[in-house]
């Protein structure tokens, strides 16, 4: 179901264009000033890219993690007051997973211009026609948020919808997985996002929860602690900000409470981050969700070692069988596409330039760890295995080693597999 948000602007032409983002949309918050802290660098490049270069029609990419501040960045762009009057004319349309194509042409169509209710009804081919027939001529901007299918472009239909009159029109496209942007023909280098530096983490949190003001010198130790939890991922400093932002500065205890539990206070107060944070996994294949849910036996924040993991999956029987390759060969093409598609993180290369390590950013790590509780797939504990839940049956456990167990203990749980961390 479609929302239309009026665009503002001064001229009549353009009061009559609009933004069509969808109820539920993934941008991180309504235009403002603090929804772009951070995101300047962001802004120059990709402004840059869609007003210079080739006349020739070419598709930019925004590409990164959800969360990260793709639809934040590329919604201040579309409003910003030269891309308006460099581009004839501008439409917005959000995809999402299970995209209409029946109500996508249609979005695009009334971002351009007002259209009656009926045309809602028109077939799909008059509707391209009429979309073709409108953008023909003009310097054009199209910005399409949130695509994952990477056969979106033929589904819909859109592949020959956008003519190339060599006049600099661009198509804006925002996705977190990389093949869909290459599917796209996207023009490259694609643009990634990435999280913030702690200098730019800390000035976004202060403009949320103080605005103007500056923060007491009483609550920096624990407000730096709390940012620095987030890891840089713009969504959840905006979200833990406004929770924090409605209590009194002088809830030292309730301060400390965030910090020390802040995955389980941001998704208990926000259904939205936690389906944000949630697609992605969700949209994993079958082969896929196994191995990257596997990889919360990790402790937070660790560089994990190929070489480990690969072995891992191989013997808990995740990897499928391919004729003429080896388990080893295809666990690391399962690595890459889940680094493709922006979940896992690289943090180490080899002289080759081979992953040698990766990592995963601690809040999809608590994901991981829910989704496990879940499905009993695994149990992490800092517990004494001594003092588990009576009755524990789990499939993988992981510890400390420097941990104290019992073997009855372990026996009764009675897991198919340990890992024993070093302490």
């Amino acid at each position: 179901m479609l929302e239309k948000i009026e665009d503002e602007s001064n001229s009549q032409d353009q009061q009559q264009q609009r933004s069509t983002i969808p109820v539920g949309s993934s941008r991180i918050a309504p235009s403002g000033k603090s929804t772009v802290v951070g995101f300047d660098d962001n802004l120059l490049e990709i402004e840059t890219r869609l007003t210079r270069g080739s006349e020739d029609l070419q598709t930019v990419a925004l590409v990164g993690m959800g969360g990260i501040g793709k639809t934040t960045v590329a919604q201040k762009v579309y409003d910003d007051a030269f891309i308006k009057c460099h581009f004839d004319t501008r439409a917005w349309v959000t995809v999402s997973q299970n995209y209409n194509v029946q109500e996508i042409l249609p979005g695009l169509l009334d971002c351009i211009k007002k259209l009656g209710k009926e045309m809602h009804n028109e077939s799909i081919e008059k509707l391209l026609e009429l979309l073709y027939k409108t953008l023909k001529g003009r310097r054009y901007l199209i910005v399409i948020d949130d695509v994952w299918d990477t056969e979106f472009w033929d589904n819909a239909r859109l592949k020959f919808v956008f003519p190339n009159d060599n006049n600099g029109s661009r198509i804006m496209l925002i996705t977190r997985e990389e093949k869909v942007a290459f599917s796209a023909n996207s023009c490259p280098p694609l643009h990634r996002m990435h999280f913030l530096d702690e200098e730019l983490s800390w000035k976004l949190f202060c403009e949320k929860v103080f605005g103007e003001d500056c923060c007491p010198p009483e609550l920096e130790e624990i407000g730096m602690k709390i940012v620095q939890h987030c890891k840089g991922l713009p969504l959840a400093i905006v979200v833990i900000g406004g929770l924090l932002s409605k209590l009194p500065r002088t809830q030292h205890e309730e301060w400390r409470n965030v910090a020390d539990n802040l995955s389980s206070v941001i998704t208990s107060n926000d259904e939205r981050y936690l389906k944000i944070m949630s697609l992605s996994y969700n949209n994993l294949p079958h082969y896929l969700k196994g191995c990257f849910l596997y990889m919360g036996v990790f402790r937070e924040d660790s560089n994990i070692h190929i070489s480990t993991l690969v072995k891992l999956w191989v013997s808990e029987g995740f990897i499928k069988f391919v004729k003429f390759r080896s388990l080893e060969d295809v666990a690391k093409e399962y690595l890459l596409d889940l680094t493709e598609r922006n979940l896992v993180m690289i943090s180490d290369k080899n002289s080759m330039g081979k992953i040698k390590a990766c990592k995963i950013h601690d809040l999809l790590r608590d994901l991981l760890l829910s989704e496990a509780a879940k499905e009993r797939f695994y149990l992490v504990t800092s517990r004494k295995l001594g003092c588990l839940p009576q009755g524990t049956s789990v499939r993988r456990l992981s510890f400390d080693k420097k941990l104290l167990f019992s073997p009855e203990i372990l026996l009764s749980s009675r897991p198919r597999s340990i890992l024993i961390f070093r302490g």
